[in-house]
């Protein structure tokens, strides 16, 4: 799944606040209350991370990955490649 960061500051949400569901000790789960699709995680830290299936300019260059997390568990096929 990708997704994309931002501070909490930086996130609006138009159609209020998304649910959430406890999933560790620093972290919730945020997603859709009517059809429970996944939005992404909001951080007990400054941080929201927002699914890019969100957007719907999803290709733009602002969401353009700038690093991976979890390389070292990933499966051996998936080859990694950022394009700058």
């Amino acid at each position: 799944m990708a997704w994309v960061e931002f501070p909490r500051d930086a996130v609006t949400w138009i159609k209020g606040k998304p649910a959430k569901w406890r999933s560790s000790d620093y972290s919730s789960r945020a997603f859709c209350k009517n059809c429970g699709s996944t939005l992404g995680a909001i951080d007990d830290a400054p941080t929201v991370a927002l699914v890019l299936g969100c957007f719907d300019k999803s290709a733009a260059k602002s969401l353009a990955p700038q690093y991976h997390s979890f390389k070292g568990v990933r499966p051996k096929w998936w080859h990694l490649e950022i394009k700058t």
